[in-house]
């Protein structure tokens, strides 16, 4: 059950893995902080911050416009295919509000303080249970 939740955690964090740099994906501290962008220089990332950011990665995957992304669209981008696991209707596309929605759903899981942000410790612990799940480990 704790896998299944971690890997849920780790699939929905697929949406956002365009801001990671190929720099970013050897440092892991690096390339959490491209996932949790934090603008407002705070040191954590709100809600807010993470939902737009994921709305910004919606719209650069959406080469046609049409409001959702087809399986080229996604595969198009870093993380694509995991993103397809927010196709929670089935139909072969993700919509903005299915986008969202798995945004959402993995910032709930890694704000385990429930302070409404994620800051460095839960960044830590969320990289921690990644590296964790990878083969070998």
């Amino acid at each position: 059950m704790m896998k299944k939740l971690i890997l849920g955690a780790a699939l929905a964090a697929a949406p956002l893995a365009v801001f990671a740099t190929p720099a970013a994906a050897q440092d892991g501290g690096a390339m959490m902080a491209a996932m949790f962008p934090d603008p407002d220089g705070d040191g954590a990332t709100s809600k807010a911050e993470l939902l737009t950011a994921s709305a910004a990665r919606f719209a650069q995957l959406d080469k046609n416009k049409d409001g959702k992304l087809s399986e080229s669209e996604r595969e198009a981008g870093p993380g694509g295919r995991m993103l397809g696991r927010a196709d929670t209707d089935g139909d072969g596309s993700v919509s903005a509000d299915e986008m969202k929605a798995a945004a959402t759903m993995r910032f709930d899981r890694l704000d385990t303080n429930k302070d409404g942000k994620i800051d460095a410790t839960e960044r830590a612990a969320a990289m921690e249970r990644m590296r964790a799940m990878r083969p070998g480990n």
